[in-house]
């Protein structure tokens, strides 16, 4: 059963990454576990059914909450610098 978190439950005050931030480890979670590492030496996959829903959404760099989304909705993104770093790089 899905436990639903609620925005008020996420800390809204974390900051984003500076824009020279490299995350060596990035790691995408659903609520079944591990979707898909990427780390230096490649990429480890975790498939799911064709038809697999995913409830929600966690992406950690380096170990610390990015971003989350559930059910759609974004409750939190640190990412917004990693994005203007990789089009300034």
């Amino acid at each position: 059963m899905s436990k639903h978190i609620s925005p008020h439950k996420l800390d809204q005050t974390l900051p984003n990454f500076p824009i020279d931030y490299h995350p060596q480890i990035i790691e995408f979670f659903d609520q079944n576990g591990v979707l898909l590492t990427q780390t230096p030496l490649g990429q480890i996959d975790y498939p799911r059914p064709q038809n697999h829903q995913a409830q929600y959404l966690a992406i950690y760099c380096d170990g610390e909450l990015s971003f989350f989304s559930e059910e759609g909705i974004i409750l939190l993104n640190r990412l917004g610098n990693l994005a203007q770093g990789l089009l300034i790089n």
